[in-house]
């Protein structure tokens, strides 16, 4: 690698070499020699040392000795480009040993001397490799007259092949222009996270996860760069430690960018990068101004053209990005010998990039001159903006520098505290600097102090015990926070009608205020807001049971939130809560136990709120929780679960209706199934109190009778749905009553209407996105379907799932028993007498006698309690 620590052989053997070896053989380069194999145009390589130049052309003519004239400037004797040149094509073997005696190298005249050395070369069959390595080394008068001969020179039957570290060494110009040139640069001879992962393997480095591309993001694959900060790490042996800063923890590395970068460099270039170290990119007037020298800007689009240790990017290009370890090593630099002038340097910065409409900048250069009033007054000015747009950590990590005290004092600061904590839902946290705001407020406080005021309280109130005396819906109109002056007051407010709307079951009105808001965040190009916006819009679908909907608007808003905000704000327990729930619905219990588990983790967070926003996502959740464990198997104390989990449901519950419906269905199916008769009525006389006038409660009438054969009845029941005088709450409920009526028609005998209602139940689990109502289908209903696979066309994958979801049962002893014989057994764990058995089931005695007799045959059991103990094994009991 050329510059590695002052080794390369041709810069330091008295007399040039053939090719030289690498002075260290780090990794093929096999792309990039098969790109130069393929060209037999001028070849320029430019990139800063250490990007491994003679390298790579060492590995691409090893092996090609024969036609190439490799030279490198003697750093001892200035010679010229001429003789130097003249001396390198005499020692090249396909030249004939006198062939060059015509030239002295004393030659002049360029256009002259490369004719005739066109004649020579031509006369000799000969086509020669010059390589030229470290033009930049030769002295500009020289390169700037016989580089452009060599390159614009016609008929000359030479590669030429140069590698230099500035751009302005060389100007290919009508070489370039007519596309006789190839050029290879830093990001083309930069390694890859692939190539420093193998190369931390050669040379027996342990590298942990988070440093590989930490490494990489720091390096930006500079290869000389790389092979120091590995030593750097082999030494440490701490794969688990974080990398830190390379520019500043590795002296090895610092040195090497001190000796063989920074040191070319002139005292205003230096001072120049030094002053914007502080930024992560600068514009050319911002730099000006840190630098205190109007030519700033220039001198940064000249290390960008010329250096390759700056990017420029932009309309007229002058956005600059200074390489990060160029920019490590200056900030290092500056904090260990002049702390004050980083601090000022900073200070300048923030209020550069708040004059510019920059505020998250702003705040994160006022954080690093660590100047407190400073930092209050980005705060004060663009703390509720900050929120608006997703830049929660930010805020949090500015609220965390200042000293406590700061905040007895500014009631502004107080409310954009509570903001920040409410939007991370830690309304615990946020009431107490609300409360500390409201300690401190004047009679007459600022309007905006006002508004801000009236929607961290109008957000925190759905965290409360008492949001409905609170009447979030009420704050916000009462404030008229709608008409604000700034929008992300107007857009939050927004966000507080359609969590009204939520929760009054208003989902028409939700709907169009979350449309209303999705219009705004995209033309203001907010992506966090209609991040939040989706997130609601996938709350409104899943609280109305159309889980496929939801499931694509909830895609929508992973989209729009990247992880570190979904992680630190709106999605954080909401979206776990809804990927558990459609984990369940779709038939997929360890899925949900899951995502469940993950949304338990943060209610936390929540406060202790029991009929709050969080009262409300703990109850789902430990719903959806009982009723996978119920579905994977694991029925120990599930139902006992299920019935406490929808105690803890009252009245007052923000979203109590659908959560009611919710668990009504699951536990009182459940119970039925399991014969728990006395749970399954419990469930039905609480769902009469809590949601009358529902299709869910239509659905749990009908299940009770349909369960011992009283079909007329149950069809009655079910008769308001089908008139539409009765609407479901939840969307999958009808999936239920289509699976009930599809078992009541097979155990009656009209098979074609039981064909018919199972494809609409087919077609209906595929819309709604929604299979546990099917999954967990009374045995004669998945008997049937599997007697129909492979009629079911469009439907045929869906119908081939469910059965793969069907519980490890013996196929024979499930077919063996009649439907009524199922009910019979059902009720032999009860310890009913046989007479309460047949009244139970409207049987008569004799009956259930017969059918007992026939369910110990089919079970090879000689008592009740023998057959109740096969029951259990054979899984027809739970």
């Amino acid at each position: 690698m050329d510059d590695l620590g002052g080794t390369r052989p041709d810069l330091l053997s008295p007399k040039p070499t053939a090719v030289p070896r690498p002075p260290l053989a780090l990794m093929a380069r096999p792309r990039l020699v098969a790109k130069l194999d393929c060209t037999a145009s001028t070849v320029l390589i430019c990139a800063p040392a250490g990007y491994g130049k003679t390298v790579l052309l060492s590995q691409w003519l090893d092996g090609q000795l024969h036609d190439v004239a490799w030279l490198g400037p003697d750093q001892h004797n200035r010679e010229a480009l001429w003789p130097a040149i003249l001396g390198a094509l005499r020692r090249c073997p396909a030249v004939p040993p006198r062939a060059l005696e015509q030239f002295s190298g004393a030659e002049d005249c360029a256009v002259d001397v490369l004719g005739d050395l066109a004649q020579v070369l031509t006369a000799s069959g000969t086509t020669i490799r010059l390589v030229i390595d470290g033009v930049d080394g030769f002295a500009p008068v020289e390169r700037d007259y016989w580089i452009p001969a060599l390159l614009n020179q016609a008929g000359l039957p030479l590669q030429l092949v140069l590698a230099f570290r500035d751009n302005s060494a060389v100007d290919p110009g009508p070489a370039r222009l007519s596309g006789r040139v190839i050029e290879l640069g830093a990001k083309d001879l930069a390694f890859t996270v692939n190539d420093i992962n193998v190369l931390a393997a050669r040379t027996t480095t342990l590298v942990g996860v988070q440093q590989l591309p930490e490494l990489f993001r720091q390096t930006q694959g500079w290869p000389a760069c790389v092979v120091l900060a590995l030593r750097y790490l082999r030494e440490a042996a701490n794969p688990d430690a974080a990398l830190g800063d390379l520019a500043a923890n590795d002296r090895q590395l610092s040195d090497y960018l001190d000796h063989q970068i920074l040191s070319a460099l002139s005292r205003e270039e230096r001072h120049v990068l030094s002053s914007s170290s502080v930024c992560r990119e600068v514009v050319a007037a911002q730099a000006n101004i840190l630098a205190g020298n109007t030519n700033a800007g220039c001198i940064l689009s000249r290390l960008a053209d010329d250096k390759g240790i700056v990017e420029s990017s932009g309309i007229g290009r002058n956005v600059f990005l200074v390489h990060p370890l160029i920019r490590g090593y200056f900030k290092a630099r500056l904090a260990r010998k002049h702390p004050d002038e980083l601090l000022r340097f900073s200070r300048i910065a923030a209020r550069w990039h708040e004059c510019a409409g920059e505020p998250v900048a702003a705040l994160r250069h006022a954080m690093d001159s660590a100047d407190n009033d400073l930092i209050i007054d980005v705060l004060e000015r663009h703390g509720a903006a900050l929120l608006g747009s997703g830049e929660v950590v930010h805020v949090r990590r500015a609220i965390a520098a200042l000293p406590d005290a700061l905040f007895a004092v500014n009631p502004k600061l107080c409310v954009v505290a509570a903001l920040a904590y409410v939007e991370s839902r830690q309304p615990t946290t946020a009431t107490r600097y609300l409360a500390a705001a409201n300690r401190h407020r004047t009679a007459e406080p600022p309007a905006e102090l006002r508004e801000l005021q009236a929607l961290a309280k109008a957000r925190l109130s759905w965290f409360s015990d008492a949001w409905e005396s609170h009447d979030p819906q009420a704050t916000v109109d009462h404030a008229a926070l709608r008409f604000s002056g700034h929008s992300d007051v107007r857009n939050e407010a927004r966000m507080v009608t359609v969590t009204a709307a939520l929760v009054e079951g208003s989902y028409g009105i939700a709907e169009n205020e979350a449309s209303a808001a999705l219009i705004e965040a995209s033309e203001a190009g907010n992506a966090y807001l209609a991040g939040k916006v989706y997130l609601k819009l996938a709350a409104m679908y899943s609280l109305q049971g159309q889980l496929r909907r939801a499931g694509e608007v909830l895609r929508l808003s992973e989209e729009k939130l990247p992880r570190q905000l979904w992680t630190a704000g709106a999605g954080r327990s909401a979206g776990a809560l809804m990927h558990a729930s459609a984990a369940l619905l779709r038939a997929e219990p360890n899925k949900a136990l899951q995502f469940a588990a993950a949304g338990l983790s943060e209610l936390g967070q929540l406060g202790s709120s029991s009929t709050g926003v969080g009262g409300a996502m703990r109850a789902t959740l430990e719903i959806i929780t009982a009723c996978a464990h119920l579905d994977s198997g694991n029925r120990r104390n599930a139902l006992g679960d299920l019935r406490q989990a929808r105690l803890r449901i009252s009245r007052d519950h923000v979203f109590a209706r659908p959560l009611a419906a919710s668990i009504a269905v699951i536990e009182h199916t459940a119970a039925l199934a399991f014969g728990h008769a006395d749970q399954a009525r419990e469930v039905l006389e609480w769902a009469e109190e809590r949601i009358p006038g529902t299709g869910e409660l239509c659905l749990l009438r009908a299940q009770g009778p349909a369960g011992i054969s009283r079909f007329d009845a149950a069809s009655d029941r079910l008769r308001p749905l089908h008139a539409g005088t009765i609407t479901p709450l939840l969307e999958w409920t009808r999936l239920h009553v289509t699976v009930l009526e599809c078992s009541m028609a097979l155990r009656t005998g009209r098979r074609t209407l039981a064909g018919k209602l199972l494809e609409e139940a087919l077609h209906t689990a595929a819309e709604l996105d929604v299979l546990r109502p099917l999954a967990i289908a009374p045995r004669e209903v998945m008997d049937f379907l599997v007697e129909r696979v492979g009629a079911y066309g469009p439907r045929e994958a869906l119908a081939q799932r469910l059965l793969t979801l069907r519980p490890p049962t013996d196929t024979r002893q499930a077919q063996s028993l009649t439907p009524r014989e199922r009910e019979v057994l059902a009720l032999l764990p009860s310890h009913l007498s046989q007479e309460q058995m047949a009244a139970e089931l409207h049987l008569s005695v004799n009956t259930v006698k017969t059918h007992i007799r026939i369910i110990y045959s089919k079970l090879g059991a000689g008592s009740r309690h023998d057959a109740v103990a096969a029951a259990y094994k054979t899984g027809y009991l739970p």
